[in-house]
């Protein structure tokens, strides 16, 4: 006997214009089975699934439910977009860092309380590691901690489909083999089916059973997860753009461009740093790794000058003690800078030329405020540096065309009229991305840059930071759970 069909849409094509795929969508998930929904960013993976859910109406095509419940409590999904935000709270970046601020967000433990099951509760903190979240406030779990917090609060409610995106952008590889052997347990123990988003073929987790493969708005026939894996064969990220080169230039030779000395911090009990000795040289590039909630966040806040708690320890930037009277705009303009975090508190309508504009500026949406050391090389004759103090959030001069440079050299010139809020996550990562470098920064902070994009853009971004890390004096500070995205240039490790 065939298994029954859980979820069935036939030749579905939506009403809203704006969000129409080029070709209706043919998808079915069956009992016992989980499916891997594989594509590049922008590719549509994001509307298929709200279909499925029933999110839009139909202008051609049939959607069938066939659950032991309502959709909307038989059907969960666990996205990471903004995940630090409640219904109860709202959060903004910086927020993390502020003692006072953090006092207003929930502790896990209390949004993990909703389900009345405490032994399928235990059985799922315990598979997950949850236990050491529950006395922390949202806002202070690492990316890989509010990942398995997410899955941990949508799977309470025993779901018959659970949907995930994305769902090991971020996790330490101790975690996604937790993760791999508690889906796999979930639907063996409880058939529970899973529907997994992913940027690349060898991605796909053990449990699927079944892929669909989409690009251009247009998705595949349905084909075993076997043969979906065969498509792609994992390997280093290895790629060389000779064009890059001319986008970067010497950076100032800073004795120092990060020390610290004696640094401890902790919140509450937690004790993140003790006795933290660090230095980082002018020139040199570094890979920082460590697990979730290890506290590499932490670190990169203090050289990133997002954390007030730099005032009061022993950190020097840039030749220059902090506290000694520099500001945060000081430092700032030295940085090109990414972060999950900043991603999730990254907020607004604005095109992505104006995003990218903002990346010009020491902080974004300050479009007048000028740099001293700005190039731009499109309306000069030399690579010599001049002010950026002519250059204003309404301009439409040659400004503009040194940006769509940026975007063309990253293979995204297609998205600059774009509104950031209509983009899919793996697109805005990008676009921040893009954002870091194009102030032509003395200090590069890349936490996690490859999270959520596609093997092209990965590619491709590769290769402008190894451009960026071949000009003189420039240093590099990298963050990533995958030794394979870790760029040929870093030659020093920070183990937390």
């Amino acid at each position: 006997m065939m298994p029954k069909t859980l979820i069935s849409l036939s030749g579905g094509v939506i009403s809203n214009p704006l969000r129409r795929l080029a070709a209706p969508v043919d998808f079915e998930l069956r009992e016992g089975e989980s499916i891997a929904l594989v594509g590049p960013n922008g590719s549509g993976k994001s509307t298929v699934l709200e279909m499925l859910r029933g999110g839009f109406f139909l202008r051609e095509g049939t959607l069938q439910h066939n659950l032991n419940d309502e959709s909307y409590r038989a059907i969960r999904t666990v996205e990471f977009d903004n995940a630090y935000s409640t219904s109860e709270t709202q959060y903004y970046y910086q927020q993390r860092w502020q003692a006072f601020e953090r006092e207003a967000s929930p502790l896990a433990g209390e949004l993990l309380s909703e389900a009345g099951d405490d032994a399928w509760q235990q059985q799922l903190f315990d598979i997950l590691n949850i236990t050491p979240l529950l006395s922390k406030e949202i806002i202070t779990l690492s990316s890989g901690e509010l990942r398995r917090f997410s899955i941990a609060r949508a799977l309470l409610h025993r779901p018959q489909v659970l949907i995930l995106e994305n769902p090991f952008i971020g996790l330490d590889p101790p975690t996604r083999r937790l993760l791999n052997n508690l889906m796999d347990s979930l639907s063996s123990t409880l058939g529970i089916s899973f529907i997994i988003t992913l940027t690349s073929a060898e991605q796909i987790p053990q449990v699927a059973t079944h892929a669909y493969f989409m690009d251009g708005g247009r998705i595949s026939a349905k084909m075993t997860a076997e043969a979906a894996r065969a498509i792609c064969t994992p390997g280093h990220i290895v790629s060389k753009n000779d064009d890059a080169a001319s986008f970067f230039h010497p950076a100032p030779a800073f004795d120092t461009v990060v020390e610290m000395r004696r640094v401890n911090i902790a919140y509450g009990p937690r004790q993140i740093f003790r006795d933290l000795n660090w230095k980082v040289r002018s020139g040199e590039k570094w890979n920082v790794t460590g697990p979730n909630g290890s506290g590499k966040s932490t670190l990169l806040s203090l050289v990133n000058a997002d954390n007030p708690r730099a005032y009061s320890l022993d950190i020097t930037l840039f030749d220059r003690r902090r506290g000694t009277g520099e500001s945060i705009w000081d430092i700032k303009r030295h940085i090109g800078f990414l972060s999950s975090e900043m991603h999730s508190s990254f907020i607004t309508s604005d095109t992505v030329l104006e995003i990218i504009r903002g990346g010009m500026t020491d902080r974004y949406g300050d479009c007048e405020r000028s740099l001293d050391y700005a190039r731009d090389d499109s309306v000069m004759s030399t690579k010599a540096a001049r002010p950026r103090g002519d250059i204003s959030c309404a301009s439409e001069d040659p400004a503009n065309a040194n940006l769509m440079r940026w975007l063309k050299l990253f293979g995204a010139e297609d998205l600059a009229n774009r509104r950031y809020n209509t983009l899919s996550s793996g697109e805005q990562r990008y676009i921040l991305l893009i954002r870091a470098f194009v102030k032509d920064p003395d200090l590069l902070i890349l936490d996690e840059p490859f999270q959520g994009l596609d093997p092209e853009r990965r590619r491709r971004a590769a290769a402008v930071i190894e451009a960026f890390s071949a000009a003189e004096n420039k240093t590099l500070l990298f963050v990533t759970h995958y030794i394979e995205e870790v760029p040929g240039v870093v030659t020093n490790t920070l183990q937390l």
